[in-house]
């Protein structure tokens, strides 16, 4: 799903923005044949307007609230769920955490250079997914977008989703509608309203077994990772081999 250029043409008058490709791209950091392209095409990409809106200074989620596709999004953002903080913590994340619990000369070392990276988080999509799941979210949204199950399971498994599919996610979980662009990487994490420090304070006031819990599912998830990998790289040798 994108905007209608139209739209988008009217919204950048009102925040001062030119209405040329050129000058409009170089406004707002885009490369000018994208923007070009989208704008003769009639379709402004949720990226551009984001970017857009960025420029100038604009909230992206206000920003992107004054088009039709996204009317609801800043009216049905709410902060997110205890559940949905978890799903964006890393192995990392809770990797050092165990090493601090277990010797804090270990968090003395890391706390110096530590960050906390913005989504997408590998596997990110598919942990957010599973922690909002009210039973059938998979199903149901595979319904409500027309496309067929294996296709979005694809989606879910390469770590990318349309920003509207992410959106309907969200609605079909009954969360705020900015988390699913949060998890996606559209937005940023503070843009989709999430508290400053959520995810570092959600992991350090997990119990020891939650901890070790949350650690072995994501160890797992790697390990899942990995082997797609391998068999991705096996499968790409055997058909090189097959072809001469």
């Amino acid at each position: 799903m994108s905007v209608a250029a139209a739209a988008f043409k009217h919204w950048a008058s009102t925040v001062d923005l030119p209405s040329g490709a050129l000058p409009l791209a170089r406004a707002i950091g885009v490369n000018r044949t994208t923007v070009q392209a989208q704008l003769l095409r009639g379709r402004v990409r949720e990226a551009v307007v984001i970017a857009a809106a960025r420029a100038v200074g604009v909230e992206p989620v206000v920003a992107l609230s004054s088009f039709d596709e996204y009317h609801e999004l800043h009216r049905e953002m709410r902060p997110p769920l205890p559940v949905e903080i978890l799903s964006q913590v890393t192995l990392t994340d809770v990797s050092i955490e165990l090493l601090r619990r277990r010797n804090t000369a270990y968090g003395d070392a890391i706390a110096a250079v530590r960050m906390w990276e913005d989504p997408p988080q590998p596997d990110g999509l598919r942990t957010w997914i599973d922690a909002v799941d009210p039973g059938h979210i998979r199903r149901d949204l595979a319904e409500r977008l027309g496309i067929a199950p294996p296709n979005l399971s694809a989606q879910i498994t390469a770590n990318k989703m349309r920003p509207r599919h992410l959106v309907e996610a969200a609605r079909i979980a009954n969360t705020s509608l900015t988390s699913g662009l949060a998890v996606g990487g559209v937005i940023t994490l503070q843009e989709a309203g999430w508290p400053d420090g959520a995810r570092s304070h959600a992991v350090t006031h997990l119990s020891d077994v939650a901890l070790n819990d949350l650690v072995q599912a994501r160890l797992a998830a790697a390990q899942r990772g990995a082997r797609r990998l391998a068999a991705d790289s096996a499968e790409a040798r055997r058909i090189e081999e097959t072809l001469g």
